[in-house]
């Protein structure tokens, strides 16, 4: 099949004027380098030799061989990332954010170093189908008598909350250890031991209303 294209000089093109007009506009494309460069080839034939060379246009460009291995870098304005930037998806399918190296494999589905905000709700599956040998928390007042709230200065500035070492002895299935070692705590799981434990004192002041009523009639 022939395409034959005319311009403005009512004839067919020359076999230069087609390099010059459409020799940009027709190409081909494959990957090179492992999936890191796209290179484009300009179309050509015996007929119509388009002399120009292949582009090839790095698809990492900005980042070259900043991060590391598994790391989903990305490009912003000029400046390149460096290793502890961008995310980081490990063997096991888990996603990193801000993790520095190195870490093979996170202890967490989802590992986030720094703050997390949302404008939402947050909400942790409780639905009771999901669980099994559920029972009522007994104790918990004690629990949450041998338990201290602290401040402390982390993250440049100063916060509220608990040890994990110190909870680990009063309410240890809020405390988590990770695979590097470090603690950390729960603290929505403390409120079903708050809870309890707010209604463990309404008894004991119950019981002392009643004793103090009983005096009082006799």
């Amino acid at each position: 099949m022939a395409i034959t294209f005319r311009a403005n000089k009512g004839q067919g093109l020359t076999y230069g004027e087609m390099d010059t007009n459409f020799g940009s506009y027709f190409y081909s494309s494959s990957i090179d380098n492992s999936g890191t460069v796209l290179v484009l080839h300009y179309s050509s034939s015996l007929n119509v030799p388009v002399n120009i060379q292949s582009h090839r246009v790095p698809l990492l460009k900005g980042i070259g061989s900043l991060g590391a291995d598994r790391r989903v870098a990305f490009f912003s304005g000029s400046a390149g990332l460096n290793s502890a930037e961008g995310f980081l998806v490990d063997s096991s399918g888990s996603v990193g954010i801000g993790v520095a190296e190195p870490i093979n494999v996170l202890s967490h589905k989802l590992y986030v170093s720094g703050s997390i905000g949302a404008t939402g709700t947050i909400s942790q599956v409780s639905d009771e189908r999901f669980k099994t040998n559920i029972t009522t928390i007994t104790g918990s007042l004690d629990r949450i008598l041998n338990s201290r709230g602290v401040t402390f200065d982390m993250d440049g500035r100063t916060q509220v909350g608990v040890v994990a070492q110190e909870v680990s002895s009063s309410i240890p299935e809020v405390v988590f250890e990770d695979k590097e070692g470090w603690l950390s705590v729960s603290y929505g799981n403390v409120v079903g031991v708050l809870i309890e434990a707010v209604k463990e004192q309404n008894a004991r002041i119950d019981q002392l209303e009643t004793r103090i009523t009983n005096l009082e009639n006799n």
